[in-house]
């Protein structure tokens, strides 16, 4: 009967459940109250019974609940980002393709709080929750795996710094059983070549640029006088401190003749003595700075001075590349050639053009990377269809920002560490994916509503993957400083220009020792020994006594030599007496007899030097250092000689020749 009792709750409790189920899933959720009829035969169950089927088929329920407590904790580790009172969100410009990692944490939140404010935390079901979980866990995945993607990246350019501090890179020795199998090479290389510009009013943020970073630097000082050919003004090219700093840390140096003026092109290259002059001033001043080249950037001089700067650059470059000292030309062009520049002629008398996308030209970002006339992609393909090779095209960026007002459309730049400091502490762009970069609507103090288009890490990062992809020469840098305090996009720089470059060469495996291997091995470890012990006898230590040979060897050498003296004497002596001078051999014996004298004169010092009772040389019993056996070796050459210059100019002259044998 109990069976039947417990069947009979069951049944209406998962009846009930259904039904409550299917009345949220189909009608408003509401606060009312739900409650739970009970038929009156069972009634007479234990509450303990019936609280123990109910905490049965909340089982799944307590899984889930384990689960949004999960997603709640991982919610709240992301950092929540601030809203601001001031800030106008332009719905325009929201896009759906491209949702970037900063709103993902917005998203959450909203569909956290519009969960949590419309259904009552008692009346969660299993579809609530599923719900919520399955709407959670994509961006919160997104968020873990951009988040490993970034500790991946960091820890390379952790690497590849390091390693920038070994210009020649680090060798790792593999070895198995203590035999070396192969070598490793690890440093730094480049994918593509990197240009700087340092303007000159940037006085001293050049302190902080990353030089290793950069393959070539280039000064932006050179203001031509279009009507003599000289310069208005070098802003301190004679003296800037930045010029041999980059030279030391690796980098090329160009100087950047600039002129703004239309009327100054156009008076300059119609004259012929002013362009002289400046190949003539501009030699000196490469030469005195032993600087690299340079770079013409005329910003704009007209269609009808197409031929007369063609001209010009051939004699320039001529003038420049086949002197004494070959130097750098590059030329630097407007995203737009507009026909001013003819591109076949030049070419070949031109190291590297550099394509000039820092000028705003419409409303929107600085640099769209698609779809407009002044993009990355439209502004390069544009000259690669020109026949340029793609490996003398540079396309030039910058880290500043552009500030559009909405009525006037007057713009503003801003430089990157001033846009994170002012605007993104209280402000939370969004990516815009055709244009390629961060957009945001925001007020002044006078309620004005502006546009503020720049580059973070991640859209500098896509526009930089994009250059590497066209496959081009390289990407420049306009205005370095404009990030001054802010590493990350030196970082980002790194992180796409540089690799490391791993080489490997395996060793070819040991050779076994032939049949006198151990004995050459043997010889040449004890002539380093005696090396040690005879020149620098107080690096000679214990280790070094044990492996080499005894020193018994030495006193029976001595001893050998020392009986073959005495025999070579005696049979001299014989010789003599019998045969005088009639002895042929004589000298050969009386030369056998010196050299013997010598080697063992030699020998008995080194008896005496190994000797630890004799303290006058070598080591002593207590380990105390004394001469050296060199030392003493010397004294005695010396000695020798002394003695020999006293008999020949001492003794010799005072014997009369009657004593004379």
């Amino acid at each position: 009967m109990r069976f039947i009792q417990k069947i009979i709750v069951l049944f209406l409790l998962m009846t009930c459940t259904t039904i409550f189920a299917q009345e949220k899933n189909n009608a408003p959720i509401t606060k009312k109250k739900v409650t739970i009829e009970i038929p009156v035969d069972s009634v007479k169950v234990k509450k303990s019974l019936i609280k123990k089927i109910k905490d049965a088929f909340k089982f799944r329920a307590n899984f889930r609940k384990g689960e949004e407590e999960r997603i709640i904790a991982i919610i709240n580790r992301l950092e929540k980002p601030t809203p601001s009172k001031d800030t106008t969100v332009n719905n325009t410009y929201i896009t759906n393709n491209n949702v970037p990692i900063s709103t993902i944490q917005k998203q959450i939140d909203s569909l956290f709080t519009d969960f949590t404010t419309s259904v009552d935390s008692t009346k969660i079901s299993n579809i609530d929750i599923n719900n919520l979980v399955n709407k959670l866990l994509p961006m919160v995945q997104k968020k873990i795996d951009f988040e490993k993607e970034d500790e991946k990246r960091q820890d390379k350019i952790k690497q590849i710094r390091d390693l920038l501090q070994h210009p020649y890179g680090i060798m790792t020795t593999v070895t198995i059983n203590k035999i070396p199998v192969k070598k490793i090479l690890r440093k730094v290389d480049r994918n593509t070549e990197v240009y700087g510009f340092h303007p000159y009013w940037m006085n001293k943020f050049y302190l902080n640029y990353n030089y290793k970073a950069l393959h070539t630097l280039i000064y932006y000082g050179y203001e031509l006088n279009g009507k003599t050919g000289g310069y208005k003004t070098l802003n301190d090219w004679n003296n800037a401190e930045i010029i041999p700093k980059a030279k030391k840390e690796g980098c090329k140096v160009l100087l950047c003749i600039f002129d703004k003026d239309k009327k100054s092109i156009d008076h300059f290259l119609k004259n012929s003595d002013a362009q002289s002059r400046l190949i003539t001033d501009i030699k000196t001043l490469l030469e005195e700075k032993k600087a690299d080249g340079v770079n013409i950037f005329f910003e704009d001089f007209g269609e009808t001075n197409r031929a007369n700067f063609t001209e010009f650059t051939k004699l320039f470059s001529k003038n420049l590349k086949y002197g004494k000292t070959p130097y750098q030309v590059t030329v630097t062009l407007p995203v737009i050639n507009n026909n001013n520049y003819d591109i076949a002629e030049i070419e070949p008398f031109v190291d590297r053009f550099i394509i000039d996308f820092t000028k705003k030209n419409n409303y929107g970002p600085i640099l769209p990377l698609k779809v407009s006339n002044y993009s990355l992609d439209v502004g390069i393909d544009g000259y690669l269809n020109k026949n340029i090779p793609p490996e003398k095209v540079i396309a030039c960026l910058t880290y500043n920002g552009i500030l559009w007002q909405y009525k006037s459309k007057k713009s503003d730049y801003k430089f990157y560490n001033t846009i994170v400091k002012e605007y993104l502490t209280n402000h939370t762009p969004v990516y815009d994916k055709n244009n390629g970069a961060r957009i945001d609507i925001v007020k002044n103090k006078k309620d004005t509503l502006s546009q503020l288009w720049y580059d973070d890490v991640q859209t500098i990062s896509d526009k930089y993957d994009f250059i590497r992809n066209k496959g081009i020469g390289g990407i420049g840098i306009w205005g370095l400083g404009s990030d001054d305090g802010r590493p990350e996009m030196w970082n980002a720089l790194i992180d796409k220009t540089m690799y490391i470059k791993v080489q490997t060469t395996v060793l070819p495996p040991p050779q076994k020792p032939g049949r006198w291997a151990s004995w050459k091995i043997k010889f040449e470890k004890e002539k380093e020994i005696y090396r040690i012990l005879l020149n620098t006898p107080c690096k000679f230590s214990e280790k070094h006594t044990k492996i080499m040979v005894s020193d018994d060897i030495v006193i029976m050498t001595t001893k050998i030599l020392f009986g073959i003296l005495v025999i070579v004497v005696a049979y001299s002596l014989n010789q003599q007496k019998k045969l005088g001078d009639d002895w042929e051999k004589r000298k050969l014996f009386y030369g056998i007899l010196t050299f013997l004298s010598l080697v063992l004169t030699a020998l008995v010092a080194l008896c005496l030097f190994l000797n630890p009772k004799f303290s006058a040389f070598g080591l002593s019993a207590d380990g105390k250092c004394e001469t050296s056996i060199t030392t003493v070796l010397k004294i005695l050459a010396v000695g020798f000689i002394i003695g020999l210059i006293a008999m020949k100019f001492l003794i010799f002259p005072l014997m009369k020749p009657k004593d004379i044998p």
